[in-house]
């Protein structure tokens, strides 16, 4: 089944960088799939630790609407500090637990939200 997929930046910028591979026609899809592959690996391996229910819904509130994006992910453990769901203290706690993630587990816990 052929499938259309909208050519976002991202795509655009990826199209544009396979477009001197020898496999012309292939390149783009073959690098796209070893792309999303390589995710795949990269959220299986980084597991993000359990959160509690109020973490869940803070980290929740932070990311509602937002643009995930490489400021984003990195500034996550910051952004809690601002939400007005749940305490002071959990806000402080659940930081400190973010601020020890590495990428792959924060993009991990952004995934396991469905976000």
């Amino acid at each position: 089944m052929k499938r259309t997929i909208y050519m976002s930046e991202p795509l655009e910028r990826l199209a544009e960088e396979t477009k001197g591979d020898s496999r012309r026609t292939s390149g783009f899809s073959r690098r796209l799939g070893e792309i999303v592959e390589r995710y795949k690996i990269m959220l299986e391996l980084d597991t993000p630790p359990e959160l509690t229910e109020t973490e869940l819904a803070i980290v929740g509130e932070v990311l509602a609407g937002a643009v995930i994006d490489r400021r984003k992910i990195r500034g996550l453990h910051l952004d809690v500090l601002d939400a007005a769901t749940g305490t002071p203290d959990d806000r402080k706690q659940l930081s400190k637990k973010i601020e020890g993630l590495t990428a792959g587990q924060r993009l991990a816990l952004v995934e396991s939200l469905g976000l």
